[in-house]
């Protein structure tokens, strides 16, 4: 097979480039910088040409999850439109899309994909328009074939969570905005990539729709309180919401300062916030699809057996550039 795989020098992009690979297939991998996993660098916002016609596209490339409205419309929106108008010149029928749990809003109890999407964050909104410029392109494409997954919390290592709460906690300073309560569900960033790769190669009908979760929703407490007990430090503490936004505040200052983008938004705080524990059983009924690490407690065993020689020695301070999924 032969997959176009965008958003490859991203975090889940890189791991299904691996994957993909491994299995066999050829691989075209598209990032906006030159990296090992790229074939094509490009910058996706632009008109594209003169790629070569692949199987399948799998479609991961946007921008930073806790963005606002424009700026997600005028990166993700705006990818996933050109992406689709190179696709029906070159006649491709076959998609997998990457998208979010975020689709569903604030969920109540755990969601199949039954669930009725009713998002309540910018990311959710763009995420669910490009699921809806999928459908329609699908609609007019003679055998076409696309499945849209909808992601939960995604970690793995060196992705963007693990090295920002791995920063903070060796730092002594952590706080966690309000109880840490919020109900979600986690996936390694392996299982995501597996997941995918089972989409493109058996799901069956024209439309499918899957959730990629792992076996156990969590809250954020019960997974950050199990990062700091790894790292041997003490549990973040929690701090009152109305205090949150003072401490975002300053936060964006001294990024704003440091010329970084910052980390901490109004809507990232919103992303942390907002309930989404999800479950995959259709997608392990279907697909067969059979979780490397069932619990976050078992993907950050994976995760820190080789991270923390690394960490000590700083690189866990990085932030690498996030995925969203």
């Amino acid at each position: 097979m032969h997959a176009l795989i965008t958003g490859a020098g991203g975090f889940i992009g890189q791991e299904v480039v691996k994957q993909a690979r491994k299995a066999g297939w050829q691989v075209t991998g598209v990032a906006r910088r030159p990296c090992a996993e790229a074939g094509l660098v490009a910058d996706l916002r632009q008109p594209i040409r003169n790629w070569p016609t692949p199987d399948v596209v799998l479609h991961f490339a946007g921008g930073y999850a806790g963005a606002s409205q424009c700026e997600l419309a005028e990166s993700d929106l705006a990818i996933a439109r050109n992406l689709l108008a190179w696709g029906q010149r070159q006649g491709i029928s076959r998609w997998v899309l990457a998208s979010a749990a975020e689709v569903y809003g604030a969920l109540q109890g755990v969601a199949d994909e039954q669930a009725v999407p009713k998002p309540v964050i910018p990311y959710g909104h763009i995420k669910l328009e490009i699921e809806r410029l999928f459908v329609e392109m699908a609609g007019k494409v003679p055998d076409s074939h696309l499945v849209i997954l909808r992601i939960g919390e995604v970690y793995g290592p060196d992705c963007r969570l693990i090295n920002e709460l791995t920063s903070r906690l060796r730092s002594g300073f952590c706080p966690w905005p309000g109880s840490g309560s919020t109900p979600l569900s986690f996936v390694h960033v392996e299982d995501v990539a597996q997941a995918f790769l089972l989409a493109a190669e058996r799901a069956a009908a024209a439309l499918s729709f899957y959730n990629v979760a792992d076996n156990e929703p969590a809250t954020w407490r019960s997974f950050v309180r199990h990062l700091a007990k790894t790292l041997g430090r003490r549990p973040p503490f929690p701090l009152p919401l109305p205090l949150v936004f003072g401490y975002m505040a300053g936060h964006q200052l001294v990024s704003r300062i440091a010329h970084r983008p910052p980390v901490l938004t109004r809507h990232a705080l919103r992303l942390l916030t907002t309930p989404k524990a999800l479950s995959s059983r259709k997608l392990k009924d279907e697909l067969n699809y059979a979780l490397r690490f069932p619990n976050y407690r078992s993907g950050l065993e994976a995760v820190f057996h080789g991270l923390s020689h690394h960490a000590e020695n700083g690189a866990a301070q990085r932030s690498a550039p996030h995925q969203a999924a």
